[in-house]
């Protein structure tokens, strides 16, 4: 059974675009004065896109493609701050107060949202890894495989919510007709993306949601760095 998301109302839009500007200032003013994404409407459809482009800057190459020390030293996207004092990052129920429960019914259409937006990400980078080959094709499909498991977390969350288990099938892929085009677009995607579980995180009461939000928050921009190294390697 699939649920649908309802129609942003323009009050709403612009709730939403002050919220996120809020959360981007208050985790990211350290390292940039203006926000260079901006918010994706939960409705489906892509509003969000880098200002320009999103910019690669010269810079020392990154040490690592995978998840190691690399990830964390990407100097062009920094990573989001810790969750506020009160939550434990590496928890995914950091105390008693977080129930999943009817109480968070109000993110049911955000985490439709974001299921439907990471099993797509998931079959994108399957076919950019086919297309790669060799080692980049086992990073694309390292990344690939961490979609999918975020994918089944946001899904659990939502059945703990609803009692209904989300999980669409049946969508397509979208043609690649650039390799290095397509990287580049998935480098802004994994922006916009972190900044949508970042709002989410600002927007709900429910410490078990504002973790797993913040936790993919991290990965999203972990993701960015990997990318961005290997268009340097291209």
């Amino acid at each position: 059974m699939e649920g649908r998301t309802s129609e942003t109302l323009p009050g709403q839009q612009a709730e939403k675009k002050e919220i996120f500007a809020r959360v981007w200032k208050r985790v990211m003013a350290d390292s940039t004065a203006s926000c260079p994404i901006a918010w994706e409407d939960p409705a489906g459809e892509t509003s969000a896109q880098p200002r320009e482009s999103a910019p690669l800057r010269e810079s020392a190459p990154l040490r690592a493609v995978g998840g190691g020390e690399g990830a964390d030293q990407c100097p062009c996207l920094p990573a989001p701050a810790q969750p506020p004092r009160g939550h434990h990052p590496h928890s995914d129920f950091p105390h008693p107060g977080g129930v999943l429960g009817e109480g968070c019914l109000e993110c049911a259409p955000l985490l439709q949202e974001l299921i439907r937006r990471e099993l797509a990400d998931l079959r994108e980078y399957q076919a950019l890894a086919r297309r790669a080959g060799g080692n980049p094709g086992r990073v694309l499909a390292g990344i690939a495989g961490e979609k999918k498991r975020r994918a089944k977390r946001l899904s659990a969350a939502y059945f703990l919510i609803s009692g209904v288990r989300y999980w669409p099938e049946g969508q397509g892929t979208p043609p690649i007709p650039s390799y290095l085009g397509t990287l580049r677009r998935r480098f802004a995607q994994e922006q916009a993306t972190m900044a949508a579980y970042l709002a989410g995180a600002e927007s709900t009461a429910d410490p078990c949601l504002q973790q797993l939000f913040w936790d993919h928050a991290r990965e999203c921009w972990a993701q960015a760095c990997r990318i961005r190294t290997l268009v340097e390697q291209s």
